[in-house]
């Protein structure tokens, strides 16, 4: 996962022979892939020999701050970029979109653009800080919209607040969009499609675009047919007819595969679980423990840092459950440190009977050295002869 790269960059000629360098970006932007100074690095070397650059976007979104670094090495370039919308451009998608002096859309895409959110863990300074980031960055992604769009701070807010879909002629008539083209056909990932479930008010026809279905086209039923070559009786001792080949397997209904989870939805999901299992604390290291691998994985392990939390609050040690989950130990081996530590704080026992000192009982300068001074030998001695007489 931590090498996903969501995007390709390809040289290309025009149709008047000029060089051009084409970037697609048909995943989500950064997130736990290749980072965009890998990116910036490549565009760099693919738009040095080209005259213009021309960025294809189907994107769900993603790192905003990935994004602005490739908003801004694309402002940089002294050619010509346009930015084409071939499906749709979401959150940070539409955001990279705004770096083209020529933004394209077909009919058929769309362009949304909301505030910035995130994840966040730690202190109440820590989120604080986290809020001001965010702050921060819808001021940097305000100043890019209203740059293509012409439009006030006050009218770009309220079209962040709302979270707002466009569709090509709506975008054109903002002034997000220049030219609108013929519609077009896409088959996204389930990468996207499994990110904009997280949007909260994305259109039916954004999705149905993403999933890559039509509307205009239904399964026909095929009714059943005769066989062609019925079987005939055959006679005794000759060969039987060779069998017809075994029919093909049917194809698998689409929505009966499981789709895999965003990494950003499943690092929400992550968060939001251990914050409701008071295990704030191990979420970090059950993000990097599970590698974001799917839900199940990730219920498995939260599962496992609850029965540690238990554990430890039964010894009195709750302090170590981050430790021990990111230790990656499960509770058998939690339980058996958890021992050690519990009967190595324990004092010592000592049946054994302590020596008495020798010089036990004799004064120094008027008082008495040891705790319980022993008895005499010239105490028992008299105290045996005072009996012998008394005999």
């Amino acid at each position: 996962m931590k090498n996903r790269k969501w995007w390709d960059i390809r040289a290309m000629t025009n149709a008047q022979g000029a060089a051009v360098a084409e970037i697609r970006i048909y995943d989500e932007i950064g997130f736990w892939g290749t980072d965009a100074k890998t990116f910036v690095s490549q565009l760099d070397e693919a738009a040095a020999s080209a005259a213009e650059v021309v960025v294809a976007i189907n994107s769900p979104g993603g790192d905003v701050f990935d994004a602005f670094a490739i908003y801004n090495a694309l402002r940089r370039y002294a050619g010509k970029v346009t930015a084409r919308i071939d499906g749709v451009a979401a959150s940070a998608a539409s955001l990279v979109a705004m770096a083209g002096d020529r933004i394209v859309m077909p009919e058929n895409a769309m362009l949304m653009i909301h505030n910035p959110w995130t994840v966040a863990l730690g202190t109440a300074a820590d989120l604080r800080a986290t809020a001001d980031s965010m702050d921060k960055a819808r001021d940097g992604i305000l100043a890019a919209y209203r740059n293509k769009s012409g439009k006030t701070d006050e009218e770009l807010t309220a079209m962040l607040d709302a979270e707002t879909w466009m569709t090509a002629a709506e975008a054109k008539e903002a002034g997000f969009a220049d030219e609108i083209e013929a519609p077009v056909k896409l088959a996204a990932t389930a990468r996207a499609a499994d990110l904009l479930a997280r949007f909260q008010s994305a259109p039916s026809s954004v999705q149905a675009l993403v999933d890559g279905t039509d509307d205009a086209t239904t399964t026909a039923e095929t009714p059943p047919t005769e066989p062609t070559n019925p079987t005939e009786p055959t006679a005794p001792g000759s060969n039987p007819p060779p069998a017809d080949d075994p029919p093909a397997p049917a194809p698998q209904d689409p929505a009966s595969v499981p789709l895999q989870e965003e990494p950003g939805v499943l690092a929400a999901h992550v968060f939001n679980a251990c914050r409701a299992a008071n295990l704030s604390m191990c979420a970090e290291s059950i993000v990097t423990l599970t590698a974001l691998k799917d839900r199940a994985t990730i219920d498995a392990a939260i599962r496992n840092a609850t029965d540690i939390a238990g554990l430890c609050l039964a010894a009195k040690l709750p302090e170590l459950t981050a430790q021990f989950v990111g230790n990656g130990l499960n509770p058998d081996q939690v339980r058996a440190r958890l021992f050690d530590r519990v009967t190595q704080s324990q004092p010592r026992v000592n049946n054994r009977q302590q020596p008495v000192p020798h010089d036990a009982g004799r004064s120094v300068k008027g008082t008495t050295q040891g705790t319980t001074p022993g008895p005499k030998a010239s105490s028992i001695y008299a105290a045996r002869r005072g009996v012998a007489k008394s005999l």
